[in-house]
């Protein structure tokens, strides 16, 4: 009943305080956004998905960082929703411009380097020349104290540098989060070449990395790097002041590939009757069958919750564990068709019923999409 309770808290907290707080601040920074970009008849529904409607699980998860002592749940939500803005922005762009090629993404994807490193350079404060805005039509009191002519894109990279800079232990997490942003890069940088160049370039790039991740497929790595749930746990855990070196690196195991990796693999796996991007992979894809999937979801889960256990604060990093799952395992999708039982079989053998009924409530308050 204590454990069940804490879970209970744990959520109502979260859905009373922090989830508003969240929709507040990504109310402001879409009009920002809708200020600078310019979009076709045909791109509406992509670019009102981002500014506006439910989060999605995904970037929910990393708002669940914000629960941890010592951090302030409206500088990470703020970074979170920045970081995310920036790179919805940017694929909504390679998307409109079928941008396929290595170099051209990565000089596309460059201000989120920046954005996750206040020691490098900006790049150049509107590429390509789309996200120009207007000056004269910014007249908020944020763009008012801001230089005139920057792009709201380059203002939520300055936003993300700022929150990290003051962070009381940025230093001892720095090299973390930028080894997790560069390997997102890399992974995007990749992955949009046709199929059959993409899968190969893939391969070749995660074996480097599967030599040290030993125990998990190249497509797993593949998922794991497709997430910003480790930059969320290292900004909390920078949040408090002379963490250790020792604390860093087994947060960063608990993060990758475990948690990181758990949470993609959960994401592609629901969406994978709804994947309809021509050439457009989903890392599940590649499971002879969901049978296959469903033992490697729940050896995932199995080393993240064992993960947690090293970790001060462990019974917390549990708690979110468990929470992001109950988030995935409550979306429809999960109970449509053959997946249904692969949800109900990993639901029982990592103890997640409580879990999923409270994504449930969630999604029956509007609060997830």
């Amino acid at each position: 009943m204590g454990k069940l309770t804490e879970a209970a808290a744990f959520y109502a907290r979260f859905a009373g305080k922090v989830l508003p707080e969240a929709y507040r601040q990504r109310s402001l920074a879409g009009e920002e956004l809708r200020q600078c970009l310019h979009i076709s008849a045909s791109e509406k529904d992509a670019a009102e998905d981002l500014l506006s409607g439910r989060f999605p699980v995904r970037q929910a998860c990393c708002f669940l960082f914000s629960m941890f002592p010592g951090t302030d749940p409206r500088d990470l939500v703020s970074f979170m929703i920045s970081l995310h803005s920036i790179a919805d922005t940017l694929e909504i762009y390679r998307k409109k411009k079928d941008i396929r090629d290595e170099k051209e993404i990565r000089d596309l994807l460059g201000c989120l380097s920046a954005a996750v490193d206040p020691s490098r350079n900006l790049p150049p404060a509107d590429p390509a020349g789309y996200f120009t805005c207007d000056a004269q039509a910014l007249d908020t009191e944020y763009h008012a104290a801001h230089t005139q002519a920057r792009a709201p894109l380059m203002c939520h990279t300055e936003r993300c540098r700022l929150k990290l800079a003051v962070l009381p232990s940025y230093r001892q997490i720095s090299s973390k989060i930028k080894k997790y942003m560069q390997m997102y890069i890399d992974l995007q940088s990749y992955r949009h070449y046709p199929p059959v160049i993409s899968t190969d370039l893939l391969k070749t790039w995660s074996s480097s990395y599967l030599k040290r991740y030993r125990d998990i497929s190249c497509w797993e790595l593949c998922a794991a790097a497709d997430s910003f749930l480790g930059i969320a746990a290292m900004f909390a855990a920078a949040s408090v002041p002379d963490i250790t070196e020792e604390e860093v690196q087994l947060l960063d195991e608990f993060c990758f590939p475990w948690f990181s990796g758990f949470c993609s693999m959960l994401d592609s796996v629901i969406s994978l009757r709804t994947s309809t991007g021509a050439g457009e992979i989903n890392f599940s894809s590649f499971y002879r069958n969901l049978r296959e999937c469903e033992e490697r979801l729940v050896f995932f889960a199995e080393n993240t919750m064992a993960s947690c256990n090293r970790l001060r604060d462990s019974s917390l990093y549990l708690l979110v564990t468990k929470a992001a799952a109950g988030m995935y395992l409550s979306h429809p999708e999960a109970g449509f068709g053959m997946l249904r039982l692969t949800t109900s079989n990993i639901i029982q053998k990592a103890s997640l019923r409580p879990y999923r009924i409270a994504g449930f409530l969630m999604r029956m308050l509007r609060l997830l999409n």
